[in-house]
């Protein structure tokens, strides 16, 4: 039937049933066209994890990475469990139940369920610990000497 297209056969010497059947091809294209581009757009895909695989040697390599990326999925939460709290923190439960009976950090207590903590709380809770680093403390002691020479010298001021 196609090489009767390509000879310039006059559309009168079809029958009506090739001519039907030319018309259905035809109606099909726009679907074998966007097959295609999801074809395209799947093989996409494929090499893109072809490639992220790429990256793993053995079959263990690339579970073990898994585990991990699942073992730091909390950090994407915004309440975190005990547990989860607990690696946040790289703290022991110990240490943390006894930050909490002391009431030093945030905790929510749900019925029926065990401590949750809110991430940005746990944040600003490891901020209250910070230590100023040796230059930081050298300019604040010298802030302070400042001030108590100040103080010191307004008193002789005023005793005279």
């Amino acid at each position: 039937m196609l090489s009767r297209i390509t000879k310039n056969v006059s559309i009168m010497e079809y029958s009506s049933k090739e001519i039907l059947k030319l018309i259905e091809r035809a109606s099909g294209i726009p679907d074998i066209l966007a097959k295609r581009e999801t074809i395209e757009e799947l093989l996409e895909k494929f090499t893109a994890v072809e490639e992220y695989l790429g990256r793993f040697k053995t079959l263990e390599e690339l579970t073990l990475h898994l585990k991990e990326v699942e073992d730091k999925i909390y950090l994407c939460k915004e309440y975190l469990t005990t547990e989860e709290a607990c690696k946040y923190l790289s703290l022991s439960k110990y240490t943390l139940r006894e930050v909490v009976k002391r009431r030093e950090i945030p905790f929510y207590t749900p019925p029926g369920k065990g401590y949750y903590f809110l991430r940005t709380e746990l944040d600003e809770w490891v901020l209250g610990f910070r230590v100023p680093s040796s230059a930081e403390a050298e300019e604040q002691a010298q802030m302070e000497q400042r001030a108590a020479l100040a103080a010191k010298n307004k008193g002789h001021r005023h005793e005279k």
